[in-house]
């Protein structure tokens, strides 16, 4: 059995070692491309305010986020009286490895929009977060924070793009075979994967992996709204995860 990974293979990591370990194939099938904005200025300015301790706190909700930072000229600075939150373990380990600091919050549910909303604490007056975001981010946990109190300075980091020409992928892309298992791992990889099977039917292409398992319920919502529900949902991208969606045990 294979799993094929809807990202570049560039950004391998604990997931797909963890699934070699278990005896699984992985592969990858990069259906998206993420940019940094065309205009930095404010994401950069955003940067320097972070670095004169403006901020409370700074909230991210991807491992991309941190690396866009890091192109605008973040070094990874904290001030001592700014704390660290992220969506979830994956992305709480690039922040940690940026920034050398191991004491991040994240929620202890879902790693989502919704499990930080649920479980973050609740601010003091004046407390400021800086929450740089995708193009593609929906305003709900912007405005969810600021309707907690907190005030919010959201930002653009980077575009996500598709990498499909009329639903068709670029070459190099591997062949997806019929025990393929297809793990969708962003709303914009859900989207791409969605163009990618209209394609495939238009050309009267076979595309129909084993099963398809979706992280997280942004990315599960996004398929379903797209008439294209996954199999599965995964509530982190874990290779534990995805083993016991596919029945497997760990690794002895």
């Amino acid at each position: 059995m294979r799993v094929v990974i809807t990202r570049d293979a560039a950004r391998a990591g604990g997931l797909e070692e963890g699934l070699r370990a278990a005896g699984l194939a992985v592969d990858f099938l990069p259906l998206t491309e993420q940019r940094l904005v065309a205009d930095v200025a404010v994401l950069r300015g955003a940067v320097d305010r972070l670095r004169a301790g403006e901020f409370s706190w700074l909230l991210v909700t991807s491992a991309t986020t941190v690396r866009m930072l890091a192109a605008v000229g973040w070094t990874g600075e904290v001030p001592a009286g700014t704390r660290l939150a992220a969506t979830g373990a994956a992305t709480a380990a690039g922040l940690a490895e940026r920034t050398g600091v191991e004491e991040i919050w994240t929620p202890s549910s879902e790693a989502s929009a919704s499990g930080l909303l649920a479980e973050m604490p609740t601010p003091r007056p004046g407390e400021r977060v800086l929450l740089p975001q995708s193009a593609l981010a929906t305003p709900q946990l912007r405005d969810g924070l600021a309707a907690a109190g907190w005030d919010v300075t959201a930002v653009t980091a980077y575009e996500t793009v598709s990498r499909l020409d009329d639903g068709v992928p670029p070459e190099g892309v591997p062949r997806l075979q019929a025990d393929d298992v297809v793990l969708i791992t962003s709303s914009s990889a859900a989207q791409a994967w969605v163009e990618l099977v209209a394609g495939a039917e238009r050309r009267g292409d076979e595309l129909a992996p084993a099963q398809v398992l979706a992280i997280g319920r942004p990315t599960a919502r996004t398929l379903e709204e797209l008439e294209s529900p996954a199999d599965v949902v995964l509530d982190a991208p874990t290779a534990a995860g995805v083993r016991r969606a596919l029945g497997r045990s760990s690794p002895a």
